[in-house]
């Protein structure tokens, strides 16, 4: 068994912390650990043993959410923004990523190339709005 200076029950608390700061519901939260809605709500005082993969998943999403912290400035309505939105890089968006088998890796990963490129700086975590209506009608009026 792997030794870890972090309790279980404050790695569970700082997760659930860091995935209501985004927006997300236990039902979101678990898919990111790959387990149901009632394991989740089951471990949430005791948290995950030490050295499983949710408890691993868990460490993870918190490192993950201390980058995008430092990139936002912790404006948390530009991270729920930048973490719901479709990334070009990851073509998904973070949320989507975060529920594949290395994705908080991944989004983690992407982060850390954001704050090395823009050194910290505003607009590093800037999400494109992009409206399927507005490009209909364009592509319509250029067809017709």
């Amino acid at each position: 068994m792997n030794k870890s200076p972090f309790p279980t029950s404050v790695v569970t608390k700082a997760f659930t912390w860091a995935y209501q700061e985004l927006g997300l519901n236990v039902k979101q939260a678990s898919e990111i650990l790959g387990i149901s809605p009632s394991s989740l709500a089951q471990t949430t005082l005791l948290g995950f043993e030490n050295g499983t993969a949710e408890y691993r998943k868990q460490l993870a999403f918190i490192r993950m959410y201390h980058l995008l912290i430092s990139l936002s400035d912790g404006d948390s309505g530009q991270m729920k923004a930048w973490f719901s939105s479709y990334n070009v890089m990851l073509e998904a968006s973070p949320f989507e990523m975060c529920k594949e088998y290395d994705g908080i890796e991944r989004v983690a990963d992407q982060l850390r190339r954001l704050k090395q490129s823009e050194a910290g700086s505003h607009g590093a975590l800037a999400v494109i709005e992009f409206s399927h209506k507005n490009y209909d009608t364009k592509l319509r009026s250029v067809f017709h």
